[in-house]
C-alpha cells in the first residue's frame, strides 16, 4: 500500500512542477502573444494572468492537501476528521479554479469572434467546467468519508 501512495505523492509533485513550469514560461509568453495578435486584449493581459496564477494557486491548494490525505493513508488514519476537513477544502479550491476559468469566457469569446471560431468558447467551456464536475466527485467523497468515520465511531464504542 504504501508503495501505491508513494507513487501518488510522486504523481503529484511531477504535476505541481508542471504547472509552475507553465506559470513561469508558457502563461506569460502565450498571453504576450495574444496580446500582440489582438491589441485590444493588451488591457486585459493582466486580468488574464491574475486568473491564470489564481487557478494555480487554487490548484497547489488542493495539491497540498490531497497530499496530506495521502499521508493519512499511510499512516492508516483515513477515517478523521482531518482527511474530512482536507476533503472539503480540495472542493472548495476545485470550485474556486472553476471560477477563475468562468472568468476567461467573456475574453474567449472575444477571440473566437474576432477569429470565427465558435468552437473555441464550447471549449474552454467545457474546461472551465471540469473542476466543478472534479468537485461534485470530492463532495461525494467527502459524504461517504463522513458516514465512514460515524461508522467507524459506532463500531469503536460498541466493542
Amino acid at each position: 500500500m504504501k508503495i501505491k501512495s508513494w507513487f501518488l505523492k510522486l504523481s503529484l509533485v511531477c504535476i505541481g512542477i508542471i504547472v509552475a513550469l507553465l506559470c513561469g514560461i508558457a502563461f506569460p509568453r502565450t498571453l504576450g502573444k495574444l496580446s500582440d495578435i489582438y491589441h485590444k486584449l493588451v488591457g486585459n493581459y493582466m486580468y488574464l494572468l491574475f486568473f491564470l496564477y489564481l487557478s494555480a494557486v487554487f490548484f497547489y491548494i488542493a495539491e497540498g492537501y490531497a497530499y496530506r490525505i495521502l499521508r493519512s493513508i499511510d499512516r492508516d488514519n483515513v477515517f478523521s476528521g482531518q482527511a474530512l476537513q482536507a476533503i472539503k477544502r480540495i472542493k472548495y479550491a476545485l470550485a474556486g479554479m472553476g471560477i477563475c476559468y468562468i472568468f476567461f469566457l467573456p475574453i474567449v469569446y472575444r477571440i473566437a469572434n474576432a477569429e470565427d471560431a465558435p468552437g473555441l468558447v464550447l471549449m474552454m467551456a467545457i474546461v472551465a467546467m471540469i473542476p466543478f464536475v472534479v468537485s461534485v466527485f470530492a463532495a461525494i467523497l467527502e459524504k461517504l468519508l463522513e458516514k465512514a468515520t460515524q461508522l467507524k465511531l459506532e463500531n469503536q464504542y460498541t466493542v
